[in-house]
């Protein structure tokens, strides 16, 4: 099968290679990064942080990485393999000199470089302003879940990943050997590092049948192999290295519904679909982009195979196995941004240079084709730009969350609670805590105030984020103590702490959850054993916090109670 040839300069159309066209394309490729910096500003949001900065403080000062369980109670010798420590280095310094405000920012910027990698590849390929208006829905999306959190290294990782088999491809091969580095320092940051192997196999695929019917084993291989073995430069060695094998297999299966359960990210589209059909669709802007932009790509790339582009198996390859992820988990979505929205931009790039409307000769069914996509794609960014302007005027909130708007500064949201968790960490009393608040988002701001040697009385959790860390069985009794609904005991939770500890920890719960139910509520105020010692009313009742101790710890310190007669009204 004869496929085209690569594409060059010299047949790239003049107007991109004038001095006017490459001016055009920078400044709409300088105003594209300037709306992904933009997208980024917003207040911090998510809860793992806090656990991620305790650990980066650790690291600095131990100079080790941790292998143990250090901040649940529940399981405390299990292993613990925390690839996350590049990351957790970088953002403990930024935040130690910066703040918040300065991980904000690190955050927006890492998106801005991550973005002008994938930008780069239509550079002499697409004119800006038609490279811009592809790229936008799929900014749009990235922003929904553009937190400060390790996977987004991995989006710079796997941008800068493309960019370079882009590269490789259009004659400059050198540069695919700096995907060696770049998985060095992948495998060290985020376990989402297995990624690069599957996109340089899919594109070694690629090359290997683009020269049938020559038998020879193409160089990319290579490449691929000595990536292979970068895996393994970690601090935790083949342990390292087949981690996320390991936490793929804990996170599937049998055990899925209980982690969508524990964090909503893991919900997949079908679940999403099932559960709010075509209302949901139209309300959350994230699905919305994704459903409307998933037939234009593969219209394009059907078209492209036609054409029998010379990166067709490559780019299909990308398509199912990201478009996979996404639909199994909308985590994924910014994924999915990336990397569908590069094979369109590729797409787009080859037909453009190839000049598929001065070909006289061409097929009606092109034709019909060609302008069928236009048309759609032209009906879609209208209608998601009229949905986008009304969502902003509307100050709605990020698509998939109940986080702030789109635009909210450089600040935290005020859920963290910081003076609860300092609260927590001075207890006397009591080591163990167990806390319900968002899951376990508000256990990791437990853990940065109250873990730490520095701490006159150091504090544990019950379990947190970590699903590398914390055993699947913690995790069902987690849900068991903290999903009992309306009817549910003070003495169902007691049975599940106690199985952990010999005395008892402290308590902690978001107002709202105590509110809702009425039982545990009332058997905590009637209980002769537990004594209410905090409660913040702030942002509002329902967000706020409460803490309960056992009613020994209370008369040993001599602690002073809060009455919680609002909740109960």
């Amino acid at each position: 099968m004869r496929l085209r040839p690569l594409e060059t300069e010299q047949n790239v159309p003049d107007s991109l290679c004038s001095s006017f066209g490459r001016w055009q394309w920078w400044c709409f490729f300088s105003v594209m990064l300037l709306v992904v910096f933009a997208s980024g500003c917003y207040q911090m949001v998510n809860g793992d942080i806090w656990w991620h900065l305790k650990a980066g403080e650790l690291i600095l000062e131990t100079g080790t990485v941790p292998r143990r369980n250090l901040f649940a109670y529940t399981n405390p010798e299990s292993v613990w393999i925390d690839l996350h420590w590049l990351f957790q280095v970088i953002v403990a310094r930024i935040y130690q000199e910066f703040g918040t405000s300065g991980l904000v920012a690190w955050k927006a910027m890492v998106g801005c470089f991550a973005f002008s990698t994938v930008f780069l590849t239509s550079y002499k390929r697409l004119p800006g302003a038609l490279a811009a208006f592809c790229w936008l829905p799929f900014v749009w999306i990235y922003a929904g879940r553009f937190h400060v959190r390790p996977e987004m290294l991995s989006h710079l990782y796997l941008g800068a990943t493309l960019w370079m088999i882009h590269l490789h491809h259009h004659g400059k091969t050198r540069w695919i050997w700096m995907l060696v580095p770049i998985q060095l320092a992948w495998v060290n940051s985020q376990g989402l590092f297995i990624l690069q192997h599957c996109v340089l196999g899919a594109y070694a695929l690629n090359e290997q049948f683009r020269n049938l019917p020559e038998i020879r084993i193409d160089r990319v291989w290579y490449v691929l192999l000595a990536c292979v073995i970068a895996t393994f430069v970690n601090p935790y060695g083949l342990e390292g290295a087949i981690f996320p094998l390991e936490l793929l297999q804990k996170v599937s299966g049998p055990n899925r519904e209980m982690f969508q359960l524990l964090a909503g990210e893991t919900t997949g589209m079908a679940q999403f679909l099932e559960s709010y059909g075509l209302n949901g669709v139209l309300d959350e802007s994230t699905t919305r982009l994704m459903l409307l932009t998933a037939p234009l790509c593969l219209g394009l790339s059907f078209v492209g195979s036609l054409k029998r582009y010379s990166m067709t198996l490559y780019r299909w390859c990308l398509l199912c196995g990201f478009g996979y992820l996404a639909w199994n988990m909308n985590r994924n979505a910014s994924l999915y941004a990336i990397v569908w929205g590069y094979v369109l931009v590729s797409v787009l790039g080859d037909w453009y240079v190839s000049k598929p409307w001065r070909d006289r000769g061409e097929d009606l069914t092109f034709g019909i084709l060609r302008k069928a996509l236009i048309t759609l794609g032209f009906i879609f960014l209208v209608f998601q730009l009229l949905a986008s302007v009304i969502d902003i005027l509307d100050n709605k909130q990020i698509a998939g969350t109940h986080y702030p708007p789109r635009y909210g500064g450089f600040g935290e949201d005020n859920w963290y609670h910081h003076d609860a968790a300092k609260f927590i960490a001075e207890l006397p009393g009591v080591d163990n805590v167990y806390s319900q608040y968002n899951g376990t988002g508000f256990a990791g701001v437990i853990i940065y105030h109250g873990f730490g040697r520095e701490q006159a009385f150091p504090k544990r959790v019950f379990a947190d984020a970590r699903l590398e860390a914390n055993s699947v069985d913690v995790l069902k009794d987690f849900l068991k103590a903290s999903l009992g609904g309306n009817g549910q005991s003070l003495a169902e939770v007691e049975g599940v702490l106690s199985e952990y500890s010999g005395t008892s920890p402290a308590l902690v719960y978001k107002n709202y959850d105590l509110m809702i139910r009425k039982r545990l509520l009332e058997d905590l105020v009637a209980s002769g054993k537990w004594r209410s010692v905090y409660m913040s009313t702030t942002p509002n009742i329902p967000e706020g916090v409460t803490i309960f101790v056992p009613d020994d710890v209370v008369k040993k310190y001599q602690l002073g109670t809060v009455s919680v007669g609002v909740l109960r009204n």
